[in-house]
């Protein structure tokens, strides 16, 4: 059976062989083969372990980092030993059928050629993981510039490749690239966009990993995971994962709040709405009533506070603006030295809006509402005691009275 299939073979190559040939060579196959396996173990069990150490040493205290990418490196340079070996005993296995002799060399360098290629890649992985760890707060697009490279990278695998299975000249095939340029343009369409938008990304400084972005239109609201060629990905505050076209960043717009964690605080910017028919002139019962009162006493022993009282028709609204300013002075959470103030808005038919606009010192957001939560609470708790209240629809709680 295996004399039929060697005969078949070598007609196939144009050749006749006696059986004694067609032993032969089968017993040179069966060795190449063995050799071929035995390269293989040799390469995983022994060279791929010496190699991961040498890369070991170049990124240095980055071990679980670029694990993953480190062996791959390994495993692939590993494995170009066979087809180096191979390539080079080959002459001494079909040294008689020089046909057979080239088949193998064709199969022996498309294997070296992928290989080479695979390891490339990896290198450029290698490369990317190291630097992504290095300096996570790099605005250069490293993932689209690794992936152009392999890209390219496969393409001149391909065309390598391609050019020894015509037996053509590389440059033969370059050349005929020029009639296909539109359809390379349509097929990488989006590789082009992502590139160009990548590029103007990182110039203008944009968008980086980490940052927190808002994009309504896709969904996102959460911190930027990575900048690739062709997408961003967000992971939102809910955990999920939004992906964005790169360009699209560029075509449409987006709010990045990376402004707001570089600064000295994040904004409070909230309302209370009094109602109007609750504003009044306070008189000297009212005013004694608020001076007994415990909670209200720090605010009253201020020389600002003594001033106010001091002044004729004083209206009880004038005077929680003036103790809300001084409570939002007095919080240790409140950035001081960025804009405070306690204002009035335009009235309309839900009240008189009295804003209070500071900037809170701590920007992690679970602190950032537990310190707003704080100042409104205790602005809601002493509101009465200036005979003020809140506009509130109270259908329902008519009803229950």
């Amino acid at each position: 059976m295996l004399d039929q299939y060697l005969q078949q073979a070598a007609s196939y190559f144009g050749q006749t062989l006696p059986p004694e040939h067609l032993l032969m060579l089968a017993i040179r196959l069966v060795l190449a083969l063995v050799l071929l396996c035995l390269l293989f173990a040799l390469a995983r069990r022994y060279l791929m372990p010496v190699i991961a150490h040498l890369l070991d040493k170049v990124d240095g205290e980055l071990e679980h980092q670029t694990e993953r990418e480190r062996l791959q490196l390994a495993s692939h340079v590993a494995h170009l030993l066979p087809a180096v070996v191979l390539i080079s005993s080959a002459e001494k296995f079909f040294l008689h059928w020089p046909d057979f002799m080239s088949a193998v060399h064709l199969g022996l360098w498309i294997y070296l050629y992928c290989f080479a290629g695979m390891a490339f890649a990896a290198l450029i992985n290698f490369a990317a993981a190291i630097y992504s760890a290095v300096d996570r707060q790099s605005n250069v697009p490293y993932l689209g510039l690794a992936q152009i490279l392999k890209l390219l990278d496969f393409i001149v695998v391909g065309i390598l490749i391609l050019s020894m299975l015509l037996d053509k000249s590389p440059v033969y095939l370059l050349s005929g690239l020029g009639a296909l340029t539109a359809v390379l343009l349509l097929v990488f369409k989006d590789t082009i966009l992502g590139l160009v938008a990548s590029i103007q990304l990182a110039t203008n400084n944009m968008v980086n990993r980490g940052d927190w972005i808002e994009m309504p239109k896709y969904g996102a609201d959460g911190a930027v995971t990575e900048v690739a060629l062709t997408t961003v990905k967000v992971q939102n505050w809910d955990n999920t994962i939004t992906t964005i076209p790169t360009y699209a960043l560029i075509s449409d717009s987006f709010k990045n709040w990376r402004g707001m964690q570089q600064s000295g605080g994040r904004r409070i910017k909230r309302a209370i709405k009094i109602d109007i028919h609750s504003i009044g002139f306070l008189d000297e019962a009212e005013i004694q009533q608020l001076l007994e009162q415990p909670v209200l006493q720090p605010f009253f022993a201020t020389q600002e506070a003594k001033d106010l009282l001091q002044q004729p028709h004083l209206t009880n609204l004038k005077l929680f603006r003036h103790y809300t300013q001084w409570l939002l002075q007095q919080n240790p959470n409140i950035n001081q030295d960025m804009t405070l103030m306690v204002r009035q808005l335009e009235s309309n038919e839900v009240g008189l809006p009295l804003e209070v606009y500071c900037f809170s010192s701590d920007k992690v957001w679970a602190n950032y509402e537990q310190i707003q939560a704080e100042i409104f609470e205790t602005l809601f708790a002493t509101l009465p005691l200036f005979t003020l209240s809140t506009f509130q629809r109270i259908g329902g709680r008519q009803q229950e009275l």
